[in-house]
């Protein structure tokens, strides 16, 4: 990340941070896990970018035939040339529990649409949230003690999802919060709801970096929980303690009303985060 925030620094005073780390940042990440070559790195954005285009299924089906084809080629050398990162840790594993190339063509896949498409856009909510309250900001500046809590507050705080999710289908009748779900009825499952439940959290309105609990349901829950969840906090705690520590001023470039947000997508973001510092 620090190589990231140089080749930004240098280039001048101001940036688009989305261009210059939060994009960058999580493929790089996610690429490395595998074990992709970097030059590889901006070919995977693009084809994880075309795989998550509601607007145009065509593009996102050529996108994830392209996806899908180099990393069954990634794996059939793993299984020629061993190697230490995860693909090929898992076909070395085979020898124990095999694993069919659709399951691993499938774990690559999911780890990078949602290690690359869901962390790239927090983190750049997670600034812009900062930046257009910058007293919190200025709090992280401070005491960068509470960058911890500030992450699991804003994972809360933040909704993540730019749809409901799917739709389910009750299969029998069912009282909540008063109401009557009957067989049959369809029914949506908001998480970012759950995140304000004003049982579960004092103020849930307020961002409020010292609370002791933050049951926050934005990695899911149990069987549904997020396979990267941890590696996705890892990377949040470690952009806002390098940016806190790097660029103290940091600041929004532009008024926040003149901010486009990415559309027709499945995760919500910025399309571009202008700052300077």
């Amino acid at each position: 990340m620090n190589g990231l925030l140089d080749t930004m620094v240098a280039a001048g005073g101001h940036a688009d941070l989305t261009q210059a780390l939060t994009w960058p940042l999580p493929i790089t990440v996610i690429c490395e896990m595998l074990g992709v070559p970097k030059a590889d790195h901006d070919r995977f954005t693009e084809w994880v970018d075309g795989l998550l285009m509601l607007s145009d299924p065509e593009q996102s089906a050529a996108a994830r035939e392209q996806l899908c084809g180099y990393l069954a080629d990634l794996i059939a050398r793993r299984r020629t040339v061993r190697t230490e990162d995860l693909l090929g840790e898992l076909v070395a594993g085979e020898e124990e529990e095999p694993l069919g190339e659709g399951e691993l063509v499938g774990l690559g896949v999911s780890l990078l649409s949602a290690g690359q498409e869901a962390t790239a856009n927090q983190i750049g909510n997670f600034v812009y949230t900062l930046l257009t309250r910058p007293g919190l900001w200025r709090r992280l500046v401070d005491d960068p003690v509470l960058i911890p809590g500030a992450v699991e507050e804003l994972s809360r705080f933040i909704p993540i999802s730019a749809t409901a999710g799917f739709t389910r289908i009750a299969t029998e009748d069912v009282e909540l919060g008063g109401q009557i779900i009957r067989a049959g009825d369809a029914v949506v499952a908001e998480l970012g709801m759950a995140n304000r439940d004003p049982e579960v959290f004092e103020r849930p309105e307020e961002i409020d970096f010292g609370r002791e609990r933050v049951p926050h349901v934005t990695f899911g829950f149990g069987i549904h929980h997020c396979l990267g969840a941890q590696l996705a906090r890892m990377e949040l705690n470690v952009v806002l303690e390098v940016l806190v520590r790097r660029l103290p001023g940091l600041h929004l470039a532009v008024e926040p009303d003149q901010l486009a947000w990415r559309t027709e997508r499945l995760v919500r973001g910025v399309a571009a985060l202008p700052v300077g510092w």
